[in-house]
């Protein structure tokens, strides 16, 4: 019978419910006002993770949860140990975009082998979508899509898929990488005190980062344009409302 370690990546956002505020000149984004939080899709998987370690204590050595990024973002990663994740790394770098990303995390896993890594489908800032790709080119791990159920069943890592017109369901066999999606797990995890008392005792491995190149650079900010103020006319005055329907179709 296998013993698994799992890996979730997790990334540090701002919380979705933040204004974004963009600096005079354009060329960043204003933090000094922004609650950050850990990447909803991410902190489903880290539940689940969690989830199948307390239903199944013999068949999971370990959840370990990992981050690129400064040290501003290890309040999510403590976040993430009060969770129930049993060990947290930081590898010391700002993420500069997805392939330095994945080229900072795949050196972890090539060095230290993981049994399943979970990835979030997209982060909730730059809605990426290729981490998890990129892992397994730069791995080797074999990887698994739109996964929306993981589960074990005797002894076996059984995978649930989302697919066009269905669903599919599959053995998966380690190490792989899971992409996972809304579905994961019914909501996200809540820390218990205990949680969060044992949280404050473990500590947070910092990681040098590699020399890895990145191919995305931000020159420039802009908010969306202000949408349109919306009139409202009620219905006793319909004439008004079709004159102005012509009116936006240029019908005279």
């Amino acid at each position: 019978m296998i013993i698994m370690k799992i890996l979730v990546c997790i990334s540090h956002v701002p919380d979705t419910e933040t204004k974004i505020r963009i600096t005079p000149d354009g060329k960043s984004v204003d933090h000094t006002e922004t609650t950050w939080i850990i990447n909803p899709w991410d902190e489903l998987g880290l539940t689940r993770a969690i989830e199948i370690k307390k239903e199944f204590p013999s068949l999971i050595e370990s959840v370990t949860v990992i981050s690129v990024g400064s040290s501003d973002t290890e309040h999510t990663l403590r976040k993430a140990l009060s969770l129930g994740a049993d060990k947290a790394l930081r590898i010391d770098a700002k993420p500069l975009d997805s392939w330095f990303v994945a080229r900072q995390i795949s050196e972890i896993i090539n060095k230290d082998y993981y049994d399943i890594v979970l990835t979030g489908i997209e982060s909730s800032d730059f809605n990426g979508y290729a981490v998890g790709g990129m892992l397994a080119e730069l791995t080797g791990y074999a990887c698994l899509p739109n996964v929306s159920s993981i589960d074990i069943k005797g002894g076996r890592v059984m995978v649930q898929r989302e697919v066009e017109g269905g669903r599919e369901k599959l053995e998966a066999v380690v190490p792989f990488i899971a992409v996972i999606q809304k579905g994961i797990a019914s909501a996200p995890g809540i820390p218990s005190m205990k949680g969060i008392m044992e949280a404050r005792k473990k500590s947070i491995e910092v990681i040098p980062a590699i020399d890895a190149e990145h191919f995305t650079e931000y020159t420039y900010y802009e908010l969306p344009a202000s949408k349109k103020v919306c009139e409202l006319i009620t219905d006793a005055n319909l004439y008004e409302l079709v004159a102005k329907l012509h009116a936006e179709a240029g019908i005279v």
